[in-house]
Parts: structure tokens; sequence; C-alpha cells
């Protein structure tokens, strides 16, 4: 027998309200008190709240008055706020938000929606604790000119995405909506690596930075290590070293765009993105002593919009050509559109064969080969960068192991064509 069962029903749901409201309480209570300052609500006034809106729903079986009482109630929160705005030039309205939100937690409860009002009141409570970290954050790493582009890319996105067609049109098969997604996809990958570099800053050591920048542009990496290296020769090392290690997190960025992806495709590319890799990093951490030099990369937010509008365009002009270079040409033409785009850049290459493979359009060991030429070629690319921006000593040694990466990547690109399918 339950032992509680003796109570009446409505107990455990007011209980729970109280607690709720307790917990949001008691961090504004300690805030507060850390605070020394004189604030509307603490540890009695939420829990007060909480109940007042359980109570509100509970019991009184009238959707218009609740709403009265709702509504009543914000009055009076918007009254004391404005009233202490005015006489003691307060700022900030996050606490009465927060007595609100409680109001509407008891109501929650009210309705039976006991696990979705604790995780909300917990994820209010965790909010208001982190203030002062997340206020820091946002002054130390969000600047103006990244805000802009984020709410440029999310007010197109948002306008936009919704009203593009899922259809495909003409026989190339062009889906407006599935191309714009894949934008979102790589600016989204893309944006992140860009945002952790603003946290730990490009600043941290060749290798540190090689190893942060090379998840958003391989090739930015490269051309400002190159020109680094005929401003500081005595560096040309430990900065062709960096290139490397840049482009061999390239190989990583490719598998996991094409795991969120196709699945199935980028399994089969595991072998050729790990192993490459693999030798990368060897080959860096076997010969680099990573001198803390002050060496800065410029990295375009992958959020700014004409960056998006570039590549929605330069992908949907792969997708395009690869379709009719298959059409026309057969694989051999897919390979050379694999080629020349991998001159250019990798990631767009790489998700239109994916999307081309998954879509049965196009065989998936073609587009996997397609793909690892690209790779392959954009490796070579880079290796033409240094030459041409770089000293004389980072070229030699970036040419020393590109050579390396790039005859395993050929030979890992013939075992997959000839040797017995299973082997990769």
């Amino acid at each position: 027998m339950n032992i509680l069962s003796w109570l009446p029903e409505w107990f455990e749901l007011f209980v729970i309200s109280l607690l709720i409201g307790g917990l949001v309480g008691l961090e504004q209570e300690s805030y507060h008190k850390s605070e020394e300052k004189k604030h509307f609500g603490g540890i009695r006034t939420f829990p007060l709240i909480s109940i007042l809106g359980f109570s509100s729903s509970y019991f009184i079986k009238s959707q218009l008055f609740t709403a009265v009482i709702f509504i009543s109630f914000a009055f009076l929160i918007l009254a004391g706020y404005v009233y202490e705005a005015f006489f003691f030039k307060r700022k900030g309205i996050t606490t009465e938000v927060a007595g609100i939100l409680t109001f509407l937690l008891g109501m929650i409860v009210a309705e039976g929606y006991v696990i979705e009002a604790v995780v909300v009141s917990i994820t209010i409570t965790l909010i208001l604790s982190l203030r002062e970290h997340i206020h820091s954050f946002v002054y130390r790493y969000i600047d103006e000119k990244d805000m802009l582009a984020v709410l440029k890319f999310l007010i197109v996105t948002a306008v936009l995405y919704p009203l593009l067609p899922n259809h495909q049109y003409t026989v190339l098969k062009i889906n407006p909506k599935s191309i714009w997604l894949m934008v979102i996809l790589i600016s989204s990958i893309s944006f992140a690596a860009y945002f952790t570099t603003k946290i730990f800053g490009s600043k941290k050591g060749i290798l540190a930075t090689s190893l942060l920048g090379g998840l958003i542009s391989s090739t930015a990496v490269t051309l400002a290590f190159a020109k680094r290296s005929k401003e500081m020769p005595e560096l040309s090392k430990e900065l062709s070293f960096g290139i490397v290690l840049a482009s061999s997190i390239m190989f990583l960025r490719q598998f996991f765009v094409l795991l969120i992806i196709y699945p199935h495709i980028a399994f089969k590319f595991s072998t050729f993105s790990f192993i490459l890799f693999i030798v990368g990093t060897i080959i860096v951490f076997r010969k680099t002593t990573d001198k803390k030099s002050d060496v800065s990369v410029s990295f375009i937010n992958p959020y700014e919009l004409s960056y998006a509008l570039m590549f929605g365009a330069f992908y949907t002009f792969i997708l395009i050509i690869s379709r009719l270079a298959n059409h026309y040409f057969g694989s051999y033409g897919v390979y050379f559109v694999g080629f020349i785009s991998g001159a250019a850049d990798v990631d767009p290459i790489t998700i239109s064969m994916a999307q081309l493979s998954k879509t049965g359009s196009l065989a998936t060991n073609i587009a996997l080969s397609a793909i690892m030429i690209a790779s392959i070629t954009n490796t070579a690319i880079k290796g033409i960068f240094a030459f041409l921006f770089g000293s004389k000593e980072l070229y030699t040694s970036v040419w020393r192991s590109f050579w390396i990466i790039i005859v395993i990547g050929i030979i890992i690109l013939a075992g997959f064509n000839y040797l017995p399918k299973g082997i990769f």
C-alpha cells in the first residue's frame, strides 16, 4: 500500500509547484544577497508566485478567470518594474520575466506536465545563475559585426527557407529547398569552428591555430602561414607543419559532413579520410616543436550573407555540372568535375556528391572517387600556394609532407576502384 495514498490528488502537484518556485527563488535570493541590493523576488516570493499559478489553474475551472489573474499579475510585475526603473534608475527586467515564467510553470504543473515543468525550471535557474558568465562571454567574444552577420543570415533563412519549393525542377532535378539546407549545414559547421577560434584565439601557437583553422578553411591557414614565413623565415619549418596539420584536419571535416548527409558514403570514405589524417598528424608531431609564435589567421564569418550566397551558388553550379558530366561523359566526366572543383573548395563537391549518391542519381563508388580526387587536388593546390607565397624553406617542407599524403591518397583511390570490393 502506498503510504501517501491517503493524501489528496492535488497535494503532490502542489508540492512540486512549490519546489519549482523555491528553486528559482533560491537562486534569486543568493544573487541579491551577493549584490547587497534590494530587488523584487526571493526565496519567499517565487514559491508564492508558483503557487498562485498552480491554484488559479487547478482549482478555478474557468480559463477566463485564470487569464484575468495572469494578466493582473503581469501588470503588477510591470508596475513594480516601472517604479524601480523611474525612482531607482534600475536597468534590466530579467527577474520580472522569471517571475512571470514561474507563474506559468505553476499552471503547467496544474495541467499534469510535471517533467516538462521541472526541465523548464532547471533551465531558467541555470540561465539566471550563469548571468555573469554569459555577459562576460558576449562582451569578450561576440562583436557587432559577427552578430549582424548571424542575424542577416537567420533573417534571410527564416524568410527564404519556408518559401522555397521542395520540388525537383528540370531534368537536372534541382531542389531549391535542399540546396539552401546544405548552405545552412555547412555554414553552421564552419561557424562552430569559427566561434571556437574566437574563444581560444588564433594566437595560441602555430599548431593550435592550425588545428582550429583547419576546421574552417585549411586554404586560409595556408595563405596566412605562407605570408608569415616570408616575414619571419626562422619560423618557416614550424609554419609548414601548421599547414600540413590544417590540411590533414580537412579530411576529417569532409568525413563528418558526409556523415551528416549520407552515412553510407561516409563510412566508405572513412578509410581514405582517417588514413590521410593520421599520416599528416604523424608527420607533424614527429618533426615539429610548435613554437608559441604570435601567428594570427583572419577568417570570414561563415554566416556572412555574401559568403553563404556564394557558397550556395557554387554548390548549385557543382551539382548541375556533375549531373551533366555524368549524363554526357559518364564517370570520367564526374571525376573531371571533382578535379576542377577541388582546386577551389572541397565542401561543394563533397556535399553535392553525397546528395547525388543519396538520391540514386550517381553510383556511390563514382561519387566517392570524385570526392577523393577533389581532396587530393585541393591538397596539391595548397602546396602550390605555399610555393607562390611562402619562403623556400616553407614550401620545401610542405611538399615533402604533401607528396606523401598525395601519393597515399592516390593509392587508396586506385585501390578503391581496382581492388576487389570489400577491401575498402
